[in-house]
């Protein structure tokens, strides 16, 4: 037996037997129990006479469980027998909840016995930046689930129960489209001789003539007015009103309504404050194609240091020229004219532009691709600042000043984090990033973007790197061994601390750019008194 129970995985486990195992986690409480039927059903019971909701699945044997122990072996000979191929799109597994590089006939064995870990799994698709989940089964059950694992999920069934296939799927690529997700409307349309129309205007009139969200129903305006009654009562501090809402004596909200009134007035503060913070995140890309990279590209690495007595650095010293060594072949191998410049960590804008001049020579460039920021030892002059970072800002100029107007690309080396199976992200080249996002506001026609590559460099990161050198669209990219991944920004979700007044506390030195404006002198004062120790006020 199979049932379905309204609760979290720790508070089913203490009940399991030894013929009953968990075999799905759906959602942060709801789990799926599968076994011997006797047990499962003692199980469930607890937990229907607690008030949870439980629910027995029509199935035709105990999946998931220790029942399925006996076929097992056999199992593992049939699909030890097939060939299993890398995925060339991204795959989440349900068994482990994280992103799988191949398959093997013991992960689909464990995946026949093992838990289905849905709820991890949209975890982790959040985590690495999806917002918006297209359900390709014949109903919208898995699209309520994943709504119950994240926060702010937009679920999108391709067919509806009882709809029919081509109306339900044209519905939901039209729902993704007024999302902002990219349709291919040629393919979509193709053969039936549809053309784009471009929208009627109103040059004159200042309004907005298409609906931006659904009008909500008749029922949530109901609960909207009286959600809303109740609180205005409770701002109010109307005891009297209040008492007879709740059908208590007055007296019995004297010590608790104050505080619930300027608690309710604070929280609608805060929401409004909330509403406007925003976090980067990695969306996975698609669309990226393969590309051949010909032309004459400038390729800026840095000379290995000499004469160091740090043990660390000469380590670390024959790892990175072979990173860069693969990263050059790599890019030969694709057709591109590498013209190579090594750059010595002491050199200052002059010093550059000369070597740019030098190896140029009146002969357009393509492109600019520079590995000087994946240098992390610290600049002679600028202790503070890495070799990479220094240089990185001495080529910016050098290039304007010897009029190579080709894009710069910037790479680092693990300097971003898209996710948990990400290593701890380089604090010297992250500010690299940063100087980045500077520059391709200032010089935004000569600048190409920011490429962060992995450790490992082998032929699909190659091959990702050529992709994003030869579109225009994605200017912040993270290639990994599971993918390319674009920087998003989007809108926070709001952090509760219930130990605190606000979401946040201030400690040690705070940074405030713009920060000499009025503007800037309420945040200061305010930072000050919630206890910043030191804080740094920036403008231009």
């Amino acid at each position: 037996a199979m049932v379905a129970v309204q609760a979290t995985e720790d508070e089913v486990r203490p009940y399991l037997t030894d013929d009953t195992d968990i075999a799905a986690v759906n959602g942060p409480e709801s789990v799926v129990v599968s076994g011997a039927e006797d047990a499962v059903l003692e199980i469930a019971e607890v937990f229907t006479r607690q008030g949870r909701k439980t629910s027995r699945l029509t199935v035709s044997h105990a999946f998931h469980s220790p029942l399925m122990d006996p076929v097992l072996a056999d199992f593992a000979r049939v699909v030890g027998g097939l060939r299993f191929e890398t995925p060339r799109t991204p795959v989440v597994s349900n068994l482990t909840g994280e992103l799988i590089d191949t398959y093997t006939p013991d992960y689909w064995v464990r995946h026949v016995r093992e838990a289905v870990r849905f709820a991890d799994g949209v975890r982790t698709l959040g985590e690495l930046g999806v917002t918006t989940f297209v359900e390709t089964g014949p109903g919208g059950v898995l699209s309520a689930m994943a709504q119950g694992c994240l926060d702010g999920a937009v679920t999108v069934p391709s067919t509806r129960s009882g709809s029919p296939e081509p109306e339900a799927i044209t519905g939901a690529v039209a729902r993704l489209h007024v999302l902002g997700v990219p349709v291919d409307w040629a393919a979509f349309f193709a053969g039936r001789g549809a053309r784009r129309a471009e929208l009627p205007t109103y040059a004159f009139q200042h309004q907005r003539y298409w609906l931006r969200t659904t009008a909500p129903t008749a029922a949530a305006a109901t609960t909207d007015a009286v959600e809303a009654g109740f609180w205005e009562t409770v701002e109010r501090e109307d005891a009297q009103s209040l008492a007879a809402t709740l059908d208590l004596p007055a007296e019995q909200l004297d010590a608790v309504l104050p505080r619930l009134s300027a608690w309710r007035r604070r929280r609608r503060q805060e929401s409004a404050v909330e509403s406007w913070s925003y976090r980067t995140s990695w969306k996975p890309l698609s669309g990226l194609r393969t590309h051949e990279l010909p032309g004459d590209w400038l390729f800026l690495t840095t000379q290995e240091p000499t004469g160091t007595d740090d043990a660390t650095a000469a380590e670390d010293r024959p790892a990175a020229t072979a990173w860069t060594s693969a990263v050059a072949d790599g890019l030969a191998a694709r057709g591109a004219r590498l013209i190579r410049v090594t750059a010595d960590p002491a050199a200052d804008r002059d010093a550059l532009l000369r070597q740019l001049t030098d190896a140029v020579r009146d002969v357009p460039v393509d492109g600019v691709i520079s590995l000087l920021g994946t240098d992390e030892s610290p600049h002679a002059a600028h202790p503070d600042l890495s070799v990479g970072t220094a240089l990185t800002l001495a080529l910016v100029q050098a290039l304007g000043d010897a009029g190579i107007a080709a894009p710069l690309w910037a790479l680092t080396r693990s300097a971003m984090s898209t996710g948990r199976a990400d290593p701890v992200p380089s604090a010297a080249q992250h500010a690299v990033w940063g100087l980045g996002r500077v520059a391709a506001l200032e010089h935004a026609r000569r600048w190409g973007g920011l490429i962060d590559l992995p450790d490992t460099i082998d032929d699909r990161a190659i091959e990702r790197l050529a992709a994003v050198l030869t579109q225009s669209a994605e200017d912040q990219v993270a290639i990994r061994a599971r993918g390319a991944f674009g920087r998003r920004l989007t809108q926070a979700t709001a952090h509760r601390d219930t130990g605190t007044t606000h979401g946040w506390s201030p400690r040690g030195t705070v940074l405030i750019t713009g920060g000499t404006g009025a503007l800037g002198g309420h945040v200061a004062r305010w930072l000050a008194g919630a206890g910043a120790e030191h804080l740094v006020l920036t403008s231009r």
